[in-house]
């Protein structure tokens, strides 16, 4: 296969992923839309049911007026042949075997139609029993699209959450951090800024017992129970 062939059919395959993404992506529109088509469909079937019924009923009518006229015309025609005359019996006789061949037509004719009527019946019948199952499935895969959307929705705003949460944990890490280093920073200037004022050789000397050392408690205690001592 030629290079141009070849790129050929990969854009023919990529048209036809984009067609079904876009048909998958339509999915439930076109199912509605179908659904329509099939109402209007039915509804159309339902209307010529009508009309066919119309007909057979005008042709069952017909039928039993021919029936009526041929009964009609046979007493006629035995009426002349009970006075004798012949020729009219004739004619009468002609005249019920036209209105038989009209009959005979005619009933094969209202046969027809009884069994259009039937078929339609039977289809009609049968579309509207599966457009109902169709709505059914639809409404369901409605709502099934809808729970899964609100489940996405809210997958995404937890995963969202956790990651902002993630975040200001990060966050308050750093604050702290920075927090520490700055008292460390604090206290080592506090340190430096001692030993430039001869504070850190004081305390280091009094440590030692060296150089005078603040009075505490016991020795303002002392002080004064020498001073009560000599003033007795």
């Amino acid at each position: 296969m030629s290079i141009w062939k070849k790129l050929v059919t990969a854009l023919r395959g990529g048209a036809s992923e984009v067609g079904e993404a876009i048909v998958d992506a339509n999915a439930i529109r076109i199912l509605e839309q179908e659904q329509r088509d099939a109402d209007a469909a039915v509804l159309a079937a339902r209307n010529s049911l009508i009309e066919i019924k119309a007909k057979h009923k005008m042709s069952l009518q017909r039928l039993e007026a021919y029936g009526s006229d041929i009964s009609s015309w046979e007493n006629k025609a035995l009426a002349a042949l009970n006075k004798g005359v012949e020729d009219l019996a004739g004619e009468c006789a002609n005249k019920v075997a036209e209105l038989e061949g009209l009959r005979d037509q005619e009933k094969i004719l209202a046969d027809q139609f009884g069994k259009q009527v039937e078929i339609l019946h039977t289809q009609v019948t049968k579309a509207d029993t599966q457009i109902k199952g169709l709505k059914q499935q639809i409404e369901m895969t409605k709502a099934r699209e809808a729970v899964q959307k609100a489940r996405v929705a809210t997958s995404t705003a937890t995963s969202g959450a956790n990651n902002k949460v993630g975040t200001a944990v990060d966050s308050l890490a750093r604050i702290k951090q920075r927090q520490d280093e700055q008292d460390a920073r604090l206290e080592a200037a506090e340190e430096t800024a001692d030993a430039a004022n001869g504070g850190d050789l004081e305390r280091r000397l009094q440590e030692a017992g060296i150089g005078a050392k603040k009075n505490g408690g016991e020795d303002v205690l002392a002080r004064l129970k020498a001073k009560q001592n000599s003033a007795q």
